[in-house]
């Protein structure tokens, strides 16, 4: 089962001095006259959202190429996804379709890549693809001038406005868009942090391969009635491929720059040592495989399989996956999946999912998926899944990027044991871009999460039956819902395992401008929250937030509170309307401590702590509409919470002396908050280490499956670097991620 979810200057002195010369020139010799200056290609720039320029008329047609091209020029201050809107008139009888490209590429190859204008003889603004639920976007690499061309493929329309936001719910509001809640507080440029340090890899090499038995196919010069043995006698159709069963030590490898539309359904299987490799030869761009109507890959069954190097794709109207790969055994599950190098987009299924399917299976022994980059699919970007907690085992995901994936996730383990994600980015993702389910020990470390949009779609998640599960050195930014989501599900359970959380950890991450940056809720029990770095801005935003509800009287399933966990040695901060601390109603009970963290509010009358407040009664469940609203004792002065509650015996109130607000784009170096170690955030707090007594309750939990051969971590390391890598002494005695 998966949970539903409810709801990113130079002047040059000679290059001036050349201009002025070459005016110098101009003016003494008389020059005959040329050709009409072309009209200048108007521009865009600043430093808040959206970003606008104006349009002009698009008609289609041979005998007007003048007028089927917009071309405008945007300054970009952010990498990555970039919304683009549309505001024109469509006087005509029939829709008009256009499409664009930013710097000369467009990637999708559907009607993701396509706006419809429907006949209106007012001006509207227009956002959506023609592909269900899907923005028109653009991807920017790198910040700095990059050239939009907006062009109609039929019809005729009167643009008046071109616009770009980072926002995903940005939404129309005369000449412009309504920036409101926009959790980048509507900037449009930020500073850069370094963009190369997690994800994919564009220069990334796989290892090469090693068979005993290698078999070509070329697209081109080709032939399936040759041996395929060689470069010379190499194959040509996928559909030669499918009709063999591949053994220990073979290998079929596809010619770099070939286009094959046909899904691969590969057969047989490999050994330790011994895999099957389908992977590329000769120089130039990745083999694609478009399965079109099938997924681009599959494997069923199979063990010991390694796919690498390359592109794959399918058309997203017939709901396929790029890469799938599926298990029906419930125990002695197929083993050694390796999924290197691989780009995977604009499927209308997932971009990798590695698994079982529904109610058949309980996924694989050992997957790596490495340096994977995974776009603009329909579900999932990368999902490796079992069917409850002792599931899929051993499972890797590693430098991998995903963005604009509408499913459940950017990248996820879902029920499963022994997992680790880490030094991915992910992005623009449904619902959470990075996160773990219904799992046993899985670590997720050194990830980039940030603008997940819509209702529930935050940075990083620890969920519903999470057991001994790590985040740590991650830095979630500008999502629309919570940072790091910390959270159980009631006392119920699921195909006989407990959907609480239990013993899970957070620790040196940064949250930055999240729909609420750490928040607690429902059955999170014997958690440890510490070292963090937490700044909420806006209104009902909590640096920290530990909230819950009764039980669903109806069904037993959802409701609870936070219990026996640890928030120690954190750095809370609040600002514009924010707070540093919310902790609810029946959350004050249970509990749970707070202590050791440094909490700050820059305004001189706001709130540092929320305490007892109620939002949600019985009638949150039961449809009366009474939700048993109870207003909270709110604390401006850290003395005044400590006395009355006897929470934050070691907490201090004071300046960080950071610049708030100024978190980069790249998990590193960010190095606006470096100063934490030289500010009052890197004394006071009493040292804090996990206890003998809290890590053995822990490894009860456990179970070996030969985590290690895969670098998969069976307990949390011992603290011996922050968040920049820098050493410290153990255990740490600050608060925050940076080094004293």
């Amino acid at each position: 089962m998966r949970q539903s979810c409810p709801n990113m200057r130079t002047v040059i002195i000679a290059g001036l001095a050349a201009i002025l010369l070459a005016a110098s020139v101009n003016a003494a010799v008389k020059k005959p006259a040329g050709p009409p200056a072309k009209k200048p290609v108007l521009a865009a720039a600043g430093d808040r959202l959206p970003l606008i320029v104006d349009g002009g008329v698009l008609k289609s047609g041979k005998n007007n190429k003048d007028q089927q091209l917009l071309e405008r020029k945007f300054t970009l201050g952010a990498p990555g996804v970039w919304f683009l809107w549309v505001k024109a008139a469509n006087r005509g009888r029939n829709s008009a379709v256009i499409t664009w490209e930013l710097d000369g590429e467009q990637p999708l190859h559907s009607a993701r890549a396509q706006m419809l204008v429907e006949p209106w003889t007012e001006s509207r603004w227009h956002g959506a693809s023609r592909f269900p639920e899907h923005r028109a976007m653009i991807h920017v690499d790198k910040p700095g001038e990059h050239t939009l061309k907006v062009r109609i493929l039929n019809g005729e329309l009167d643009v008046d406005k071109i616009a770009v936001t980072l926002y995903f719910s940005a939404k129309p509001k005369g000449n412009t868009l309504d920036h409101t809640g926009d959790p980048g507080g509507g900037r449009a440029v930020f500073p850069m942090g370094d963009l190369s340090v997690d994800g994919f890899r564009p220069g990334w090499e796989s290892p090469g391969v090693k068979a005993d038995r290698t078999v070509f196919v070329d697209d081109v010069k080709g032939d399936d009635g040759k041996p395929g043995t060689s470069a010379d006698t190499a194959w040509r159709s996928v559909g030669k491929v499918n009709s063999r069963v591949w053994g220990p030590g073979d290998a079929v490898l596809f010619r770099r720059g070939g286009k094959w539309e046909a899904g691969l359904n590969l057969k047989g299987g490999g050994d330790r040592g011994k895999p099957v490799t389908v992977g590329a030869f000769g120089d130039g761009p990745r083999p694609r495989i478009d399965g079109v109507r099938e997924h681009a890959v599959f494997i069923s069954d199979g063990s010991w399989w390694t796919i690498q190097d390359l592109e794959v794709t399918t058309d997203p109207e017939y709901g396929r996956t790029g890469v799938k790969v599926v298990s029906n055994a419930m125990k002695d599950l197929p083993k050694g999946i390796r999924i290197l190098n691989v780009v995977s987009f604009d499927n209308g299924a997932s971009g990798i999912a590695v698994g079982s399917e529904w109610e058949k299976g309980n996924g694989y022994d050992g997957v790596v998926i490495e340096n994977c980059l995974v776009f603009c699919n329909g579900n999932d970007g990368i999902a490796v899944y079992g069917a409850d907690q002792n599931g899929c085992r051993n499972s890797v995901v590693r430098n991998c990027t995903a963005y604009s994936n509408r499913g459940m996730a950017g990248i996820w383990i879902e029920s499963g044991q022994n997992g680790l994600i880490e030094r991915c980015k992910a992005y623009n993702n449904v619902c959470i871009n990075i996160w773990t389910w219904n799992s046993i020990n899985v670590t997720i470390r050194r990830c980039e999460a940030f603008r997940g949009h819509e209702s529930d779609a935050g940075g990083f998640d620890i969920d519903w039956g999470c057991q001994a599960c790590t985040v740590e050195y991650c830095y979630s930014h500008h999502n629309e819902g919570p940072g790091y989501l910390l959270m159980g599900h009631g006392p119920a359970k699921y195909r006989e395992f407990p959907i609480d959380s239990t013993y899970n950890l957070l620790r040196f991450c940064v949250a930055e401008d999240d729909g609420g940056p750490i928040t607690m809720c429902e059955t999170f029990k014997h958690g440890v929250v510490h070292n963090n770095l937490s700044m909420a801005r806006g209104k009902d935003k909590s640096a920290l937030a530990v909230i819950g509800w009764p039980v669903n009287p109806w069904d037993g399933w959802g409701g609870g509170w936070p219990s026996d966990t640890l928030m120690v040695n954190n750095v809370l901060i609040g600002r514009e309307g924010g707070l540093p601390a919310w902790v609810d109603d029946f959350a004050t009970r249970q509990g749970n401590v707070l202590d050791g963290n440094l909490l700050f509010n820059p305004d001189r009358r706001g709130i540092l702590v929320n305490w007892a407040g109620r939002e949600n009664g019985t009638g949150f469940w039961d449809g009366t509409g009474n939700k048993g609203t109870v207003k909270p004792d709110s604390y401006r002065k850290l003395e005044a919470f400590r006395k009355a509650t006897g929470q934050e015996r070691n907490g201090v109130e004071a300046d960080p002396g950071i610049p708030v607000g100024e978190g980069a784009y790249g998990r590193l170096p960010l190095k606006a908050y470096a100063s934490l170690g030289r500010s009052p955030a890197a004394a006071g707090a009493p040292p804090f280490e996990l206890t003998k007594k809290w890590l053995a309750e822990r490894a009860k939990l456990l179970e070996e499956t030969g985590a290690a051969e895969y670098g998969i971590p069976m307990v949390p390391a011992p603290v011996t670097e922050d968040y920049y890598g820098n050493p410290l002494t153990s255990p740490p005695a600050f608060r925050g991620p940076a080094a004293p």
